[in-house]
């Protein structure tokens, strides 16, 4: 048992220059002499000599005597080393750190000195004897040359530091995370040149004790360095190794994350070409795959990670056939719980509501998180019946059921139109799930039912007479209804309509068995017109779906090639059964053409003219007749705009902005003012709707919305100036009104004011006493409100305040004179009288107004006690008028200087010189 407080005591005599708390202060000294003036107090307190100090240490780390001899201690800088580590060696193994024993424990001082005393030797030691090719790196490079490199020096101190590092008092603050890049950079450097057994197991130690990302962060930092072949080469091998460890690769995604200024997609992009290499065997290649998919559903909620994580499983999805089968094969392990259980106990839960929205998150994020990053939607085709009968299972503010609806979306829209959305549309409505590729759909006993909790869900399985709903004719058209993407909803239709064209050609069997059970006439009815009834279902849903009609004005010429089919199996059919379908889109065409007159006009719709006056002749539904003749009108200019069509584009801005959503409210308001702008009379005929609307919106907290439904009202006074301003001004001064809102009808008012400029003049009446009446109210900040209005409209109507000047100042000497007032009140009142002078072109036409505000000013400005704000305005004022007084002065010294010449024509004037005259004057 030694004694610590010796080894205590020579550490605190000892200069740590290395350490890293000392290195903000830099040494006069340089670093030989405090090696020497250190080596020198390490002599005094050592009992034995350096080579028997270092036989010791090669005896503890076992090194031989022929790698003992090796290390010549002959150098100052090596005795160094030797010395300090071999005190170091002797005071840590006589302190049990992992103890909490009283007497075992050290104080925050000499823990200190450890670690200072630690990061100094690791410099020396470690540091300083790095192979060369690591001391050409800019962190290194100052270490280069002080120490002579001895590989079995540098072997011992190695082993030394593995023996510190589990000591974890010593990483505080990470202390260490230095001395750990040191001894892993020392390591490499003996790797190259030498194959010792001890330093695979520090490597290993490294990995698996220590902070994973801080490896592959160090490593990088090494590989970094232009390093000879060999170097370069261990360097590579052991990054790939560890990456393909346990934890490998999200540890080595969180080492380039702490990289600052670099983006998430720059590190998507080096992660993925690390990882996505050829040079990986197949297995590898697997393992890599199962640790991707790992790491992308443990970082759901962090979208920089999800990058990272996509991408790398897309470039591994790429490098080869196996991959993609083992991609695939994991994808449909992900729901063979619901679409193949293996236990079937009624009641029993087989996915619970976390555990289900974190699948559908995951996969959201795998096919939808970019297009080029993500994994190809061609995957989700197998699953598209289970995805959409998952979709129609979930309650609606569930936010997976979004999430499922922007997974499928994505797959039918990245389908060639013109064949494989078809082709998918007709498998998904035929529910052919068992052709090949076969498709997943969930099991007939899969069933979806609220949790005992709020908002949550739980699958589980349903008694044995279950049967599973797939009605694809209103789940199909209620997601795309209820997406943003009209464009596939257009395509869909047309695949619809296509498909269903196709299925009145096929000829139906003339003679029908008889039905002797009810279950055969099910069955009967199931397979003979369940098919057209759900098409007829979801092509009336998709055409009644608003945005359809724009998107169809783009595909006229595949539309109007559809309808001349539907037409021609009509006209040569001998029964009615296509009535209804062809109505639906005889409906539609008739609004498409009632849209756009350049369709009227087009040669394929001159075309239908002679089959739609055929099939009205034919056909004995009174709706047929009516649609056709209506559409024959249209087509041979017969047809006006009725007044719901005029009035069509007030509506729809009228829909927008009387929703809850503020971006909805505010492009409703901007469709207004355009159609106000434009003089659109259907819009101009709707003023008194309009005022009654906006002032509905005004009231909304959102100040996106109020503040563009201010915008509004300046716009429409320039339509009903009268109107606007009288039912505002009755707004603001409503009592029971919300504070709130009436200041933003103040506002409002003033805006339109300033809208019309001097012409307000006609409504000085309402304006000034609306603002002169809120100036009275008992509210602090509608006073403050009404004097701040009243002071921009004094500005614009200076000229106009005489009339109202006396019991304008009555207010304002009013609201200054009140003890205890509200101060912002008080200050618009100043304010008031600065922007009347502001306003005011010729002084002398206010000859009888200024005295009174120049004395209020005065004494405002002159009051010591006054607030500043105050005393600022009124010294704003005063600084108006002196130099209104001074203009005024000025150009009333011109006016006397100019010289007045009276003169009167035609009296003793001189006659004009003569002129020759023209040559064609001489006659």
């Amino acid at each position: 048992m030694v004694n610590t407080a010796k080894y205590f005591a020579l550490l605190e005599s000892l200069r740590f220059e290395q350490a890293l708390a000392n290195k903000t202060h830099e040494s006069q000294l340089g670093a030989g002499s405090t090696i020497a003036q250190n080596l020198n107090i390490l002599e005094k307190y050592a009992k034995q000599k350096v080579n028997q100090e270092l036989h010791e240490l090669c005896t503890l780390f076992q090194l031989t005597a022929e790698e003992e001899a090796t290390i010549d201690c002959s150098d100052p800088a090596i005795c160094y080393i030797i010395r300090l580590q071999h005190a170091l060696q002797m005071l840590f193994s006589n302190i049990n750190f992992d103890s909490d024993a009283k007497e075992d424990l050290i104080s925050v001082a000499h823990l200190k000195l450890c670690i200072q005393a630690t990061q100094e030797l690791s410099y020396y030691a470690l540091r300083c004897q790095l192979h060369e090719d690591f001391l050409k790196s800019p962190i290194f490079q100052e270490a280069q040359g002080k120490v002579k490199c001895n590989p079995l020096l540098l072997l011992l101190s190695v082993q030394f530091y593995v023996r510190l590092l589990p000591i974890r008092q010593f990483h505080i603050a990470n202390s260490m995370e230095l001395v750990q890049r040191d001894l892993l950079a020392a390591t490499m450097s003996l790797r190259s040149q030498m194959d010792h057994p001890q330093l695979e197991a520090i490597l290993g130690y490294l990995w698996r004790h220590e902070s994973k990302s801080d490896f592959f962060r160090h490593v990088l930092l090494l590989k970094a360095t232009p390093l000879c072949a060999p170097l370069a080469k261990t360097l590579h091998q052991q990054l790939l190794g560890k990456l393909n460890s346990t934890q490998g690769y999200a540890s080595f995604v969180d080492a380039l994350q702490q990289t600052p200024n670099v983006s998430a997609t720059r590190n998507a992009e080096i992660v993925a070409g690390i990882v996505a290499r050829k040079g990986f065997t197949q297995t590898a290649q697997h393992a890599m795959i199962l640790q991707v998919l790992e790491f992308c559903s443990g970082s759901l909620k962090d979208a920089n990670r999800m990058c990272v994580g996509v991408l790398s499983l897309r470039r591994l999805y790429e490098l080869g056939s196996h991959n993609q089968q083992k991609i695939e094969a994991i994808l449909s392990s992900h729901w063979q719980l619901l679409s193949d259980p293996e236990d079937l106990i009624s009641g029993l839960i087989l996915m619970d509501h976390e555990e289900l929205c974190n699948r559908i998150l995951l996969w959201q994020h795998l096919f939808c998180s970019s297009s080029v990053a993500c994994l190809p939607s061609s995957l989700l085709l197998r699953y598209l019946p289970l995805l959409l009968q998952l979709y129609d299972g979930l309650p609606r503010e569930l936010p997976a059921k979004k999430q499922l609806a922007v997974i499928i979306s994505r797959c039918l829209d990245n389908l060639e139109r013109e064949k494989e959305l078809p082709a998918v549309v007709q498998r998904l409505f035929k529910w052919e799930l068992e052709e090949e590729p076969i498709w997943q759909c969930l099991h007939q006993r899969i069933l979806i039912l609220p949790s005992t909790e709020t908002d949550r869900i739980q699958v589980k399985v349903a008694p044995a007479d279950h049967q599973l709903d797939h009605d694809m004719g209103r789940v199909l058209p209620s997601l795309l209804m209820s997406s943003s993407h009209h464009a596939l909803t257009c395509n869909v239709f047309l695949a619809l309509l296509g498909f269903m064209i196709r299925q009145l050609q096929e000829k139906s069997p003339r003679g029908v068995d008889f039905l002797s059970t009810e279950t055969e006439l099910v069955h009967f009815l199931q397979h003979k017109y369940q098919l057209k009834l759900n098409l007829l279902i979801a092509l009336n849903q998709l055409v009644s779906h608003q945005p359809l009609r724009a998107q169809l004005s783009m595909h006229t010429k595949e539309f109007l090639q559809l309808l001349k089919d539907l037409l021609q199996q009509r006209l040569a059919a001998e029964e009615e059964a296509t009535d209804q379908t062809l109505l639906l889109i005889l409906s539609l065409l008739q609004e498409l053409l009632e849209r756009s007159e350049d369709l009227q006009l087009t040669e394929s719709t001159r075309e239908l003219q002679a089959q739609l006056r055929q099939l009205g002749s034919l056909s004995t539904n009174r709706l047929i007749q009516q649609s056709v003749q209506s559409l024959l009108n249209i087509l041979q200019g017969e047809w006006r705009p009725s007044e719901a069509l005029k009035l069509q584009p007030f509506q729809k801005a009228r829909s927008l902005i009387e929703e809850k959503e503020s971006h909805l409210q505010v492009y409703g308001i901007q469709m207004l003012l355009d159609l106000l702008q434009r003089k659109d009379p259907a819009t101009m005929a709707q003023g008194h709707v309009i005022i009654a609307l906006a002032l509905s919106t005004l009231k909304d907290k959102e100040s996106y919305t109020f503040l563009n439904c201010v915008r509004l009202f300046v716009a429409l006074v320039h339509v009903m100036e009268a109107e606007v301003l009288d039912k505002l001004s009755d707004e603001y001064l409503s009592e029971t009104a919300d504070l709130d809102y009436r200041l933003v009808v103040g506002e409002a008012i003033l805006k339109a004011a300033q809208e019309l400029g001097p012409l307000c003049y006609r409504y000085k009446a309402v304006l000034l006493n609306c603002f002169m009446h809120g100036s009275r109210s008992p509210l602090h900040e509608f006073r403050m409100s009404a004097f701040a209005n009243l002071a921009q409209l004094c500005r614009l109507l200076a000229y106009q305040v005489q009339n109202f000047f006396q019991e304008l100042l009555d207010l304002i000497n009013s609201e200054l004179s009140a003890t205890g007032g509200y101060l912002p009140a008080k200050r618009a009142a100043v304010f008031v009288l600065a922007e009347l002078l502001n306003g005011m072109d010729n002084l002398l036409d206010y000859q009888e107004m200024l005295l009174p505000i120049y004395r209020l000013l005065r004494a405002i400005e002159a009051e010591d006690s006054c607030d500043p704000a105050m005393r600022q305005h009124a010294a704003n004022g005063l600084k108006i008028l002196n130099d209104k007084c001074r203009q005024l002065i000025k150009n009333c010294l011109e006016a006397r200087e100019l010289h007045k010449d009276i003169k009167v024509m035609g009296i003793k004037d001189k006659p004009p010189a003569r002129r020759k005259p023209h040559i064609l004057e001489l006659n």
